[in-house]
């Protein structure tokens, strides 16, 4: 990402003229992440892909996710992702939080299952403080799924104006802002669209 390509430069010091070395390569997806032929109607889930690094923020997504539920108590979160003894953050803020009963702690998924969770959720949220790119987010978009993330670092340049972005420091804007794909079909759509 030219994010990634910032901090590259700046980290090890590259200035004019060996910038120009420093090229941006794109990620893409494989063919799997795709749009369902038939759309069914999404369901009210809320699904978050990746490990639990400090900088994937997700206790916030934790926190956002119980703010949620005080308008749309039906809603629930999957996490797709790998246990992490060294992360244990998360688990133990759901569990504070209430949120066990309405959480699915999916561990691994292969590519299939991956991407079938990308095509039945009905927004994919990613509030992390820090991406190189974003692949997860790209993963969403090209299977159809309406996309929250955060505005930080790479995210934007990988979203453009094909999600909702919110300062993932911001409880408040993230709950609202997932509550606006999941109350209204034309916001969730349009974003399918894009």
């Amino acid at each position: 990402s030219d994010a990634s390509r910032r901090d590259v430069l700046r980290t090890l010091n590259i200035s004019d003229p060996r910038a120009d070395r420093v090229r941006v390569v794109p990620n893409g997806v494989a063919p799997e992440y795709k749009p369902a032929a038939r759309r069914e109607a999404a369901t009210r889930t809320i699904l978050y892909v990746g490990r639990f690094d400090p900088y994937k923020n997700v206790p916030g997504l934790l926190r956002a996710f119980a703010r949620l539920r005080e308008t749309e108590p039906d809603v629930r979160l999957k996490i797709i992702g790998p246990p992490d003894s060294r992360y244990p953050e998360a688990p133990r803020l759901a569990h504070d939080l209430g949120l066990d009963p309405w959480i699915d702690w999916v561990g691994y998924a292969s590519g299939e299952e991956l991407a079938q969770a990308y095509r039945d959720c009905g927004v994919f949220a990613l509030l992390s403080k820090y991406e190189g790119f974003g692949l997860t987010v790209l993963e969403a978009m090209a299977s159809g799924a309406p996309v929250v993330c955060s505005n930080r670092s790479s995210l934007p340049e990988v979203a453009g104006d094909a999600a909702l972005m919110v300062d993932p420091d911001d409880i408040e804007a993230a709950a609202r802002a997932m509550h606006r794909v999941l109350a209204d079909s034309r916001v969730a759509e349009d974003l399918r669209d894009r």
